[in-house]
């Protein structure tokens, strides 16, 4: 259908034997004949004891990712580059793995190359779906960091210590989740999660309305923390975007988990903190608010954090157009820095509808944008003023003292 080649981007996923799993758009049934298509070329260099990992052709980029059993593919007119494409396919491959974990999925197909993996990832599908959403507008995924929300340290304390106070036996960790940005994590001294592990956590959250309503308790795989096994999570929304996730390593543990979870939020009623965490995940932050001519926008990560802050989008980025260029741009900009041949510290890119400079030290990354034609030492001038407004800043934008059990 002529809408489906409208599309920019689209994902496939089949199997080794051709057996199709999953597109992004469309039905996978219908396309059936161009996974076969996709299996031969793949095999066509399997043969020759070579793997195929790019094809370039014209303004489309084909990228290809081999995991055992699974073939995943990427075509993309968006200019991203192949390993900004090749860095979502292992999203996708980390997705199904949270559902099956890589021992199943690699038992599945020593017992059936033929296998049909649909049947297992019914109802699933819709999380692979929002993740190929997420990508053209998260910059989560790009960075490697995790996105919190803007809240006051008393706050975020505050719940840090509620979660701490009722703690389960074997849980492993607890979070508070607002809109997709983390709240508050609760972790054991020896372990730490990897941003991807709880992107994909997040995902399963906002991606779809399956555990707005009740209690929920799931098997979930954490590829980066053990592709192998699953964990298990009781998941809660106890307002309208919050939610309190506890991550046990015990099957049975659920009615505790509720219990803990009851505790907690009378405590949270108690003392308040409710509403202040709604209203934060109801209002973003814009430039506006720091008061520094000429800036329209950012991000900045914390590397020693592993946390990134950007402002919602105001002034000029209202539209989703812009919205969309920017969000390219921002791509590109991260791409022509993190080159493997050739990486740069500082990186000005000058446009008729915005300059955007890019800047990386050993403990942060900065990417600001400003209207056009500003001058170069007023551009200098007022990412100073931005960093300064983060440090003071800090202590609302970034958990720096998440507790530890």
């Amino acid at each position: 259908m002529s809408t489906w080649y409208q599309h920019k981007k689209h994902f496939f996923i089949l199997s080794s034997a051709g057996k199709p799993i999953w597109t992004r758009y469309g039905d996978e049934s219908r396309l059936s004949s161009l996974m076969g298509v996709t299996q031969a070329i793949i095999s066509f260099f399997q043969d020759g004891d070579d793997t195929i990992k790019l094809i370039n052709a014209g303004n489309h980029k084909f990228v290809f990712l081999l995991k055992g059993p699974l073939y995943f593919v990427a075509v993309s007119r968006t200019g991203e580059s192949h390993i900004q494409l090749r860095d979502q396919l292992l999203y996708l491959h980390n997705q199904i793995l949270s559902v099956l974990t890589s021992l199943q999925l690699t038992k599945i197909f020593e017992q059936r190359v033929n296998f049909d993996l649909r049947r297992l990832l019914g109802g699933t599908e819709v999380f692979l779906d929002s993740l190929a959403t997420l990508f053209n507008k998260d910059h989560s995924f790009m960075l490697s960091a995790l996105q919190c929300l803007r809240l006051s340290r008393s706050i975020r304390d505050q719940m840090g210590s509620i979660l701490a106070d009722n703690r389960a036996n074997n849980l492993l960790y607890g979070m508070v989740v607002a809109k997709g940005s983390l709240v508050t994590l609760l972790r054991p001294r020896k372990h730490s999660l990897h941003p991807s592990d709880l992107h994909l956590l997040f995902n399963m959250l906002t991606g779809s309305t399956t555990f707005h309503t009740g209690e929920s308790w799931t098997p979930l795989c954490l590829p980066k923390f053990n592709s192998k096994g699953f964990l298990h999570a009781y998941i809660c929304y106890i307002e309208r975007d919050v939610s309190i996730v506890m991550i046990s390593t015990d099957k049975d543990n659920f009615f505790q988990l509720s219990e803990c979870k009851a505790a907690m939020v009378e405590r949270m009623r108690k003392q308040n903190i409710i509403e202040p965490i709604q209203k934060a995940a109801d209002t973003m932050y814009v430039t506006e608010d720091l008061g520094i001519s000429h800036l329209r926008h950012f991000l900045y990560k914390s590397k020693v954090h592993v946390q990134f802050t950007s402002p919602g989008f105001s002034g000029p980025y209202i539209q989703k157009n812009d919205q969309k260029r920017l969000y390219r741009l921002y791509q590109h900009v991260y791409d022509r820095m993190h080159a493997r041949a050739r990486p740069l510290k500082l990186y000005y890119h000058d446009s008729d509808k915005e300059i955007i400079l890019g800047w990386i030290t050993s403990s942060f990354e900065l990417y600001v944008v400003f209207a056009p034609n500003t001058p170069k030492p007023t551009i200098i001038s007022r990412s100073n003023q931005l960093l300064n407004w983060i440090r003071r800043n800090e202590e609302t934008l970034f958990i720096l003292n998440s507790p530890i059990f």
